[in-house]
């Protein structure tokens, strides 16, 4: 079979490696080092299998999977040695003969479909249709459809791990994992904190063959602590308890950048992340009718004024529907500071067009502060037009029953997981979302978009030629917009020095292509 390159994509919602600035340092320089990394979030159960909307970061490190990108967009292989495909749907594996896990056992084909029949069964790995063993070391992989995320999805959400190890373990390895990965779990409170370290017996011993990754993990020792509150996170770093912080609050970054309290012995860094804040309108009611209205709302929004109002300034004005540059392999030619530019002149022009009249709009919102301070903006900002405007703020499970049904709202705004065009705005399109199944409430019945969705997201049509032309078309029909894409950072102790630390690089694995990190 000849083997077929797949292009470069980003998943919906996953983590890509991300390629830090730094100098990598040796196994001996490392000398035994512990690292202590605090974060917002831990896991609460560390199982392969665990649905990926409740695993974290940190479990990057705990199992292996076929095959991952390197920062530039090219696959290697992890497990497998091989693939190759006709068609970008069938897959031919042949795998390393000498994969073990932590336990001693040695992976074969048949590991492998138990773990990938599991990762589509338990894990939702929707992308995976069958799989089957055809030698001791091979198998065949078929995957529902030859879109162009497909195949990255499918492999970045099937860890590989021994049938015989899951099976025996009383809780689904949900706090005991076994797996090939060069870490091994050795303390474990869930939704707390996590130890991992070194492998000793890590079963890949040629360097040439190993995974980025893994020749990052130059520390011994790795333990992460959950910080949640936002003044604690800077207390843990300015009294030593921590070592580095991955992703401070918005409100405490502000101390470590230049000029802070303690901008003298920690660097922080910052990185355009996949977060950004959407602008949805329902796809029935009056916005959704009404395409002079939602031009008219669209251009009475100053995302500057959101930016500087909602998250410190610590946040990017996006300048097209998808990513922000650098996390996305297809930057639209159409990206420009003119995106959806404030202009309350058109938007009063777009309002006096409209079948608008008087009728109060409903903005639906999560209950959480960030979402909430920008629909205070938002909602001041369209009164200032002549909208009359409710905010409606409910919490999580209630606003996702709310936001699935079109009906409920006029208005909305939530966080999601950016990638390019076509990923992002799929579900825009009945057709492509399973809309006629209710699933999401600005779906609308659009062939047009329909059409052109359907052609990005296939691997030949994932081109930036498309992607310009179902962007110009979204903006066109304004069916919904990019708020604010949010800025990450990361703080570490001074005298770590960035060099010290490249095994922090891929923390967000968001599996984007080709990203830059640090600025």
């Amino acid at each position: 079979m000849k083997k077929r390159t797949v292009s470069k994509v980003l998943a919906l919602g996953l983590v890509a490696s991300m390629a830090a600035t730094v100098v990598p340092v040796s196994a001996e320089e490392a000398g035994g080092r512990e690292l202590k990394v605090g974060a917002a979030t831990a896991p609460q159960n560390i199982s392969p299998f665990t649905h990926f909307s409740n695993r974290q970061p940190v479990t990057q490190y705990l199992y292996e999977t076929l095959v991952d990108k390197d920062t530039n967009g090219n696959y290697y292989g992890i497990i497998a040695k091989d693939w190759s495909t006709e068609d970008n749907v069938t897959y031919s594996f042949e795998i390393y003969d000498y994969v073990t896990d932590t336990a001693g056992n040695n992976i074969t084909a048949e590991d492998c479909v138990f773990s990938l029949e599991h990762a589509r069964d338990e894990a939702a790995n929707t992308w995976i249709a069958s799989a089957e063993v055809t030698g001791d070391y091979s198998f065949n992989l078929t995957l529902v459809d030859d879109g162009a995320s497909t195949f990255p999805t499918a492999m970045n959400r099937a860890p590989i791990v021994s049938k015989k190890a899951y099976e025996e373990s009383s809780d689904q390895m949900a706090t005991v994992p076994v797996s090939t990965s060069p870490y091994v779990v050795t303390d474990f409170v869930p939704n707390v904190s996590i130890t991992l370290e070194k492998n000793t017996n890590y079963w890949q011993t040629d360097e040439s063959l190993q995974s980025p990754l893994c020749k990052q993990m130059t520390v011994d020792k790795l333990s992460y602590t959950k910080i949640s509150e936002a003044a604690q996170q800077t207390i843990a770093l300015e009294t030593g308890a921590i070592d580095v912080f991955e992703g401070i609050s918005n409100t405490e970054a502000a101390n470590f950048l230049e000029g802070g309290r303690d901008a003298d012995n920690f660097t922080a860094l910052g990185f355009a992340s996949p977060i950004s804040y959407i602008f949805y309108y329902a796809n029935q009611g009056i916005c959704g009718e009404d395409q002079n209205l939602r031009l008219a709302i669209a251009h009475a929004i100053d995302k500057n004024v959101i930016v500087q109002g909602a998250f410190n300034g610590l946040a990017d004005v996006p300048t097209f529907n998808g990513a922000p540059d650098g996390l996305s392999d297809l930057t639209p030619t159409d990206a420009s500071d003119d995106y959806f530019a404030y202009d309350p002149e058109l938007a009063a022009d777009y309002l006096s067009k409209s079948n608008y009249n008087g009728e109060q709009l409903r903005l639906l919102v999560p209950n959480e502060d960030n979402h909430n301070r920008i629909a205070a903006i938002v909602q001041g900002q369209l009164m200032a037009i002549g909208l009359d405007v409710a905010i409606t703020s409910y919490d999580n499970a209630m606003f996702q029953s709310s936001f699935g049904d079109g009906s409920a709202w006029d208005i909305a705004i939530c966080q999601m997981g950016m990638a390019d065009v076509g990923f992002v705005w799929n579900f825009l399109c009945w057709d492509l979302s399973g809309g006629d199944n209710g699933a999401a409430g600005m779906a609308v019945k659009d062939e047009k978009l329909k059409e052109l969705l359907t052609t990005l997201n296939t691997v030949d049509g994932h081109t930036v030629e498309n992607a310009t032309l179902a962007s110009d078309y979204i903006n066109e029909m304004c069916y919904g917009q990019n708020l604010a894409s949010v800025k990450q950072y990361w703080v570490f102790r001074k005298d770590l020095g960035a060099t010290d630390v490249p095994y922090l690089s891929p923390m967000y694995q968001v599996f984007y292509t080709g990203c830059t990190v640090f600025e």
